[in-house]
C-alpha cells in the first residue's frame, strides 16, 4: 500500500468523524487554517515544525500530510530531511522509525532517489 493510499483512507475517516459534527468542523477547519497562515513564520516553516512533531509523537496521518503541506509550500527534500534530523533528536528511534513514512513519500513523488 502507498503512503497516499494509507494517508487518504485515514482523512476519509477523520472527515467522515469531522463531517457530522458540522459545527465543530467548522471550527476546527478555520483554526487549522488560521494557524499554518503566514505570520511572524511563513507557512512552510510552519509545516516543517508540524511535520517534527508529527514523527516525534507518531501521528501517521500528519506525518505524510505535514511533509505534503511543508512541499506544497516551497520545501526542498533537504530541509524536509533535516526536519527528520531534527526530530530524530528530540525522539530517538521511536521518531527515527516514523521517519520511513516521510521517505517513502519523496520517494513516491520522485524527490529523492
Amino acid at each position: 500500500m502507498s503512503v497516499h493510499h494509507d494517508i487518504e483512507a485515514i482523512r476519509k475517516e477523520c472527515h467522515d468523524l469531522l463531517g457530522r459534527f458540522p459545527t465543530l468542523q467548522e471550527a476546527y477547519m478555520d483554526y487549522y487554517h488560521a494557524t499554518y497562515a503566514p505570520g511572524a513564520l511563513e507557512a512552510k516553516t510552519k509545516h516543517l515544525l508540524a511535520l517534527c512533531g508529527a514523527l516525534v509523537s507518531g501521528c501517521h496521518g500528519c506525518i505524510v500530510g505535514q511533509a505534503e503541506r511543508a512541499v506544497e509550500k516551497g520545501a526542498t527534500p533537504q530541509e524536509i530531511l533535516e526536519t527528520c534530523l531534527v526530530a530524530i533528536s528530540l525522539g530517538g528511534t521511536m521518531a527515527w522509525t516514523q521517519t520511513a513514512r516521510v521517505m517513502h513519500y519523496l520517494k513516491d513523488e520522485g524527490l529523492l532517489d
